[in-house]
């Protein structure tokens, strides 16, 4: 009995060794392939990259500085009355107004009433110089009629003065009925009332202000740069200009050669193209400040912005995206200077560029973009 127990205990221990055995020998052998497939996934690399390329050019850029601006209008007037009388009636404030319309209106009373006093004053001394014509040329005609030649003389001077007094009042009739047409104020040009300067039942003296008019679609910008930006440009150029985030481009119409004794500025005014901005806004004027010169340009989309480094991503026959760490310079539009090791023509890398690994392959989009100018 005792030698049947021990057999069975002495079986049982075979049979764990072998077990535990069998058990260490499958974990190193799946061991061992789990390595092997982490060392083949390694050696492989991460998988080709979807990117949209565009080409490094060489163009002609200059250094650029921003300034600041305003919108201005090209006509703003405060305009007048050119005759005397009480306000009647002031275009209300943000009325649209065309050239020629009437924005204010004084009492026309004491004008009409000098016009024809006037009037009646030209009908009488007509009827007199009439007179004294009649009665001269009469005396004329008459050769033996026996009067002195002082006479004649004196006549002829009555005839003279009637007609120069005539004459007088003529003009003062003409000077009543302008007054009299003064007495309605019209718009000089079409824009829009942007404040009353005088109220009805205020008496307006010529020169007392009354309204100020602005010109609200004819707009330029005013702005003043150091004489050192001012000499890279000229009557004519294409200046970019900056309203918040909205750009374009306004025609350089003159740089006012007249400085400023304590800022040494000078003040430039730009033509606006036809734009929604608004009088008053501020804006910025972008100047080169020196001359252009023909750098190698690449999109600003290829930019990678890291924080100790400045990166472009150019892709080569191969379809391996290289990294290229460069340098910035001057800027124009969508485009910038690069320095660094591209070409103009390489392949840059404008959109998928910022999970690249140097040295990734990348599949091309089927079709290249190019930021505008």
């Amino acid at each position: 009995m005792n030698r049947k127990l021990i057999f069975a205990g002495g079986a049982g221990l075979a049979l764990i060794a072998a077990a535990s055995g069998a058990y260490l020998y499958g974990g190193h052998v799946g061991a061992g392939g789990e390595d092997e497939s982490a060392a083949a996934a390694a050696q492989q690399g991460p998988p080709p990259a979807p990117v949209v390329v565009a080409k490094a050019e060489t163009r002609n850029l200059a250094p650029r500085a921003e300034t600041p601006g305003a919108v201005v209008s090209t006509r703003d007037s405060r305009v007048a009355a050119a005759t005397s009388g009480k306000i009647e009636w002031v275009a209300e404030v943000g009325a649209e107004v065309e050239e020629g319309d009437v924005i204010a209106r004084l009492e026309q009373a004491d004008a009409k009433f000098t016009r024809d006093d006037t009037a009646a004053q030209v009908r009488r001394l007509r009827a007199r110089a009439d007179y004294l014509d009649s009665f001269y040329q009469r005396f004329v005609g008459l050769e033996e009629a026996g009067e002195s030649e002082a006479s004649m003389d004196e006549m002829r001077s009555n005839r003279d003065e009637a007609i120069q007094a005539l004459r007088q009042a003529e003009v003062a009739l003409e000077r009543a009925e302008i007054n009299l047409k003064r007495t309605e104020v019209k718009a000089p040009f079409a824009g829009r009332v942007v404040s009353q300067e005088a109220q009805a039942g205020e008496y307006a003296n010529p020169g007392t202000e009354l309204i100020r008019l602005v010109d609200t679609h004819h707009l330029e910008v005013t702005a003043r740069a150091p004489a050192g930006l001012t000499r890279n440009i000229q009557p004519g150029d294409r200046i970019r200009v900056a309203n918040g985030a909205e750009t374009l481009d306004a025609t350089l119409r003159a740089v006012v050669p007249v400085g400023d004794e304590r800022s040494r500025m000078l003040e430039i005014r730009l033509e606006l193209p036809e734009t929604n901005w608004y009088i008053g806004s501020a804006v910025r004027v972008n100047l080169p400040s020196d001359a252009a010169r023909r750098v190698t340009a690449a999109p600003r989309d290829a930019l990678v912005l890291r924080a100790d480094r400045i990166s472009v991503y150019v892709v080569g026959e191969d379809k391996i995206a290289r990294r290229v760490d460069v340098e910035l310079g001057a800027a124009e539009g969508g485009y910038i200077e690069v320095i660094g090791d591209i070409a103009p023509g390489d392949d840059v890398v404008i959109r998928g560029g910022e999970r690249l690994r140097d040295g990734q392959p990348v599949v091309l989009s089927s079709t290249t973009a190019s930021p505008s100018a």
